[in-house]
């Protein structure tokens, strides 16, 4: 059996720290995702603080530990390279991870700091032949692929209306628009790829969106409504100074309807009501069950593998995270423009 060598750049929250978290399902970072694989092997790790580099080491059993990234990219023969660093970084370690020869990598969501940056990544990765798969990990959550099958399948009938959020707290310390963006940026890019997932491509953007600190800081709230091309109408919002976090997702359908978000599931399906003469009600039933629930980091691991073998691109590409990023940045375009309507290439 073939053991793929990992590299991992960026040994922080997303990277390996949150393994820590008592209160999250494991595994729940790039490492522990390809951790739980028995085809894999973490080799080496690159972090440019210290003691993050050295409890990385410890807890994963590895001691090939670089400060430098492109050492690690020099001196490693890597299969696959994940990148869990800031935004800004993305492109230019992914370009230079392709170089290196790694077979595949997998780079934390979103994919850049814009979309300019994005396509880089995309032609790049694509001339070399190098997969490029995005930590869009609600791709690989086997309840939001029961979600995918249920809305496919015509269970809630055509679809007419998705809203969503990805509500938080205000921004910190003012952040300015180099981080390239708020929480619609940053948590919102999951809720963005799910709107492209269930409702397909979109036509035209109308945005709103909140700075009250100016425009050269992030913003604190951004909302968006969309023009599906299949005539669907979408509606999202991201951020809203919230004191609380929630993600959701509610799906209508001509037949039906569909939430899930981190509070679960619920389906609801057309049903002859009990309270008015001829009338049809929306009726909660059971939210059917995966035959297999998979770890979503592990389906991930387990994806940028498929696509080393196969040749062919996974179900969250550097295509796919380069989509979303086009939709939020339209977002911020129409909001700019006082809402003008934006059509999407």
């Amino acid at each position: 059996m073939k053991v793929y060598k990992i590299g991992l750049v960026g040994c922080g929250r997303i990277g390996t720290l949150l393994e820590k978290d008592k209160l999250r399902g494991k595994p729940c970072t790039h490492a522990g995702g390809f951790n739980a694989l028995s085809n894999t092997k973490i080799v080496a790790g690159c972090d440019i603080d210290r003691s993050r580099l050295k409890a990385f080491g410890m807890h994963w059993g590895v001691n090939r530990l670089y400060e430098d990234y492109l050492e690690m990219l020099h001196q490693e023969k890597l299969d696959v390279v994940c990148i869990a660093t800031w935004t800004h970084l993305h492109a230019s370690m992914v370009m230079d991870a392709a170089r290196s020869g790694a077979k595949a990598i997998f780079c934390e969501k979103p994919i850049a700091l814009n979309p300019h940056d994005g396509r880089k990544m995309v032609r790049f990765c694509k001339k070399r032949n190098v997969p490029l798969i995005i930590n869009h990990e609600r791709r690989w959550d086997s309840y939001y692929q029961k979600a995918s099958q249920i809305i496919k399948t015509g269970k809630i009938g055509e679809i007419r209306t998705i809203i969503g959020n990805a509500l938080s707290s205000k921004p910190g310390k003012h952040p300015t628009r180099s981080h390239g963006g708020g929480a619609l940026f940053h948590d919102g890019t999951h809720l963005i790829d799910l709107f492209l997932c269930f409702g397909g491509p979109v036509e035209w953007v109308s945005g709103h969106e909140s700075r009250p600190h100016g425009k050269k800081y992030v913003e604190e709230t951004a909302c968006g409504m969309f023009g599906f091309k299949n005539g669907a109408i979408g509606f999202i919002e991201g951020g809203g100074a919230r004191e609380y976090f929630n993600f959701e997702l509610d799906i209508q359908g001509s037949e039906g309807r569909l939430l899930i978000g981190n509070d679960g599931r619920e389906l609801y399906l057309t049903k002859k009501s009990k309270r008015f003469s001829g009338f049809q009600e929306l009726e909660k039933v059971c939210f059917p069950e995966p035959k297999r629930i998979t770890n979503p980091f592990e389906g991930g691991a387990r994806e940028t593998l498929k696509c080393i073998r196969t040749g062919k691109d996974g179900i969250s590409s550097g295509t796919d995270g380069l989509k979303a990023l086009d939709l939020i940045f339209t977002i911020y375009r129409s909001a700019q423009l006082k809402g003008k309507k934006l059509k999407l290439k």
